[in-house]
């Protein structure tokens, strides 16, 4: 036996990378809201707060994001990790006074809410906001300790810090830290032209994206190295102009990086799409799924639809679990399965006789298919809605029953 062949499960450092790639994926999202929206104008990252949001009127929002397994407990007000960011963003407010249109404490967990005490931190914040400060509390009253606990810790007055606390959200959002990656994706698919990509193709931008981040993150220089020895240059100041640089992402960046791989005329070809689409792009039940669909070539934004329809159907089921008990249930299911099985054979048959790939013919033909069936036998699919037969097709694409392209070994490390 060598080390090679042994997973090492008590190194620490794919769970530090894998904290980091959440903290960049959440920037690149942030970066192509600057495509979306003209509101904001730069992403600038690992500078003074883990990045900084700058809107078109040269006002910063200072965002730190938290990451915690999601099988732990919830954050709660008092702890460090919690008190730090807080703090954090005291100071930095009273070192750039007027610069700051607020602040925001991301996690991909979620924050304590149980009952309105000293830990819930959206209910201080929003009593605080509600209130506009701390005056008129008493000295025993919770949400003037707290505030006067962090005024404490960093050495400012209590009215400053609640100046500060007033504009700062929260928000969890209660999910796995590698579920990130297809929140990438899905933002793309906000942008003009990129849900009608193939998947495949929407999935490499979406990296590339991320990557881009990563770069803003880290210290590197962004210009010329002319530029660093020209005559009469201040060479400290041309280095910290240049680091400030490469810090900063526009709408211009985002925006190249997705016209290198949405100009290419084949953006489906020479892509390996069990290395492409992984546990971290996709739910960890439907990962097979949604390789196959982007193997042919379906649009992004039909990919992603999957789950919802996979889901919808899911709940169906379970309906008629409530109603009519497991075993009718699952007759039901069993038969709506098998209808929705000959429909995409018959698809799958006529899309293959054109070129590849022909996965997005095939969903169409599909979609039209089951939108027919649907209306033509009410009875016979219980009632099931064309929604409902298209979740039914991603259950039989996830059980390799239904293909949308020729067939392809799918990589044996899929859950």
């Amino acid at each position: 036996m060598t080390p090679d062949l042994v997973l090492d499960k008590s190194d620490p450092g794919d769970d530090v990378a894998a904290r980091f790639d959440y903290q960049h994926s959440y920037a690149a999202i942030n970066a192509i809201g600057l495509i979306i929206s003209d509101d904001y104008v730069e992403v600038i990252c690992e500078n003074h707060e883990d990045y900084l949001l700058k809107n078109n009127v040269g006002k910063f929002i200072g965002k730190q994001i938290k990451t915690r397994k999601i099988t732990l407990a919830p954050f709660k007000a008092g702890d460090p990790q919690v008190a730090n960011a807080l703090e954090k963003f005291c100071l930095l407010d009273q070192k750039f006074p007027g610069c700051f249109e607020g602040f925001d404490l991301t996690t991909n967990h979620a924050f304590w809410e149980n009952e309105q005490s000293p830990s819930n931190l959206p209910w201080l914040l929003t009593t605080l906001q509600q209130r506009g400060g701390i005056k008129g509390l008493r000295e025993n009253n919770p949400l003037r300790q707290f505030v006067k606990g962090i005024a404490g810790s960093i050495g400012l007055s209590p009215q400053d810090v609640a100046t500060t606390l007033i504009r700062t959200t929260v928000r969890g959002h209660a999910s796995e830290i590698t579920h990130i990656r297809s929140s990438v994706q899905e933002a793309l698919c906000e942008c003009p032209g990129i849900k009608d990509l193939p998947y495949a193709t929407v999935a490499v931008i979406a990296k590339a994206v991320v990557q881009l981040a990563r770069d803003a993150s880290a210290k590197a220089l962004r210009g010329p190295i002319t530029e660093l020895f020209a005559p009469g240059t201040d060479l400290k100041k041309a280095v910290d102009d240049q680091l400030l640089a490469g810090k900063r992402i526009c709408k211009a960046d985002v925006l190249a990086v997705i016209d290198q791989f949405k100009g290419s005329s084949k953006p489906y070809q020479d892509i390996d799409v069990s290395t492409l689409v992984t546990p971290a792009d996709a739910p960890s039940d439907l990962v097979v799924a949604f390789r196959k669909l982007a193997k042919g070539g379906v649009e992004a934004a039909r990919v992603t639809n999957i789950e919802d329809r996979v889901r919808s159907f899911e709940k169906l089921f379970i309906e008629w679990c409530q109603k009519y008990g497991a075993n009718e249930a699952k007759k039901r299911y069993n038969n709506v399965l098998a209808a929705v099985q000959f429909e995409a054979a018959e698809a799958h048959a006529s899309a293959e006789k054109g070129a590849e790939p022909y996965g997005s013919v095939m969903y169409g033909a599909l979609a039209e298919r089951l939108k027919v069936r649907a209306k033509a036998d009410r009875d016979q699919l219980y009632g099931c809605r064309p929604e409902h037969l298209i979740g039914a097709a991603g259950v039989l694409t996830q059980q390799c029953k239904t293909w949308w392209s020729p067939r392809f070994d799918v990589a044996e490390d899929v859950p």
